[in-house]
């Protein structure tokens, strides 16, 4: 069976979320031990150095310089402050407020990457139907995170922990537009993906250590028991190192804002792992999460062309 670029686009992409939907459960499991900025300097760092060996394994250097310097200043808005100051500003958020409404409030990220690419990238077509689609994954995503527990949002003691966490949310959307911009500038590049996924994730850490260089969780540095290393090292490898360079190897293929609508899958997978890591029993409530968040993605990859065509030959059908 042959599988089109835009198939394999959204397999990769699925594969990628699934990936990402450890990273809460392992912060969960480490929290009381590693600080957040820690795990965020260790997951850049430990997941960068992952994409070098893959890129010392194949032997291609060629066009590291050129993501960089060719595009200067976006390469560090989006690396450093999209990337890496926005995990920072997520993290600092959650502390503020309750993790399962800073979760759902994070996940409005679709909602600006389909902004962002309106204007950046140039992504108009069928805007009703994305914006109908994103609308109906935020509320899935709102109602399988709170399980219709909505105070949270309204508390004026969580105000300044749920803004922080929208702005984490705004900040990060770009990372994945701007990535792309530079892929367009840079589409002779073997190996794009790997290699933007690994400079990005390498200068992401820039700002985290200036932040950790003030904290009392340097002293603490280092200091972790091996159980600890091992999930330390699974969240820079798969969640960071794989999941990064496997979002742009998705989105490659297709539009930013259809591909990341998969993300809605994130809180599905991340409730199921919790079940078999954590033990955590998944709620009814998953059933309609579920359900609501697949109707958001078709409805974002909807293509009106398709559409369009349907009506015609209906159209020609009832005038013959």
């Amino acid at each position: 069976m042959n599988i089109s670029k835009k198939q394999q686009g959204y397999i990769i992409l699925l594969i990628a979320v699934f990936s990402w939907s450890f990273s809460e459960i392992i912060v969960k499991l480490l929290h009381s031990n590693i600080g957040v900025l820690t795990l965020s300097v260790f997951r850049f760092f430990i997941g960068s150095l992952f994409l070098l060996s893959i890129l010392i394994i194949r032997k291609d250097f060629v066009g590291l310089k050129k993501i960089i310097l060719n595009n200067l200043p976006i390469f560090l808005i989006s690396s450093c402050f999209a990337l890496g100051f926005s995990n920072f500003i997520y993290f600092l958020g959650i502390t503020y407020t309750e993790a399962n409404i800073g979760a759902a409030i994070y996940t409005t990220y679709p909602i600006w990457i389909t902004i962002y690419s309106i204007f950046i990238l140039n992504e108009k077509d069928n805007l009703k139907f994305k914006f109908l689609g994103i609308f109906f994954g935020v509320i899935g995503t709102i109602i399988l995170i709170t399980k219709f527990n909505f105070s949270g949002f309204i508390s004026t003691e969580y105000l300044i922990g749920n803004l922080l966490v929208l702005l984490g949310s705004i900040i990060w959307s770009l990372y994945s537009v701007l990535g792309k911009k530079i892929q367009f500038s840079n589409d002779e590049i073997t190996n794009y993906s790997i290699k933007f996924a690994m400079l990005s994730s390498l200068f992401a850490c820039i700002p985290l250590i200036l932040f950790l260089i003030f904290s009392p969780e340097l002293k603490y540095f280092f200091n972790y028991h091996p159980d600890e290393w091992f999930w330390v090292l699974f969240l820079g490898i798969i969640c960071t190192g794989v999941g990064i360079w496997l979002l742009f190897e998705g989105i490659s293929c297709l539009e930013v804002s259809k591909g990341m609508s998969f993300a809605f899958f994130k809180p599905i997978f991340a409730t199921i792992l919790s079940f078999f890591i954590l033990s955590e029993l998944p709620s009814p409530i998953l059933i309609i999460s579920i359900i609501i968040i697949i109707v958001s993605i078709f409805l974002i990859n909807k293509n009106p062309k398709n559409q369009h065509r349907l009506f015609y030959i209906i159209s020609q059908d009832r005038s013959n």
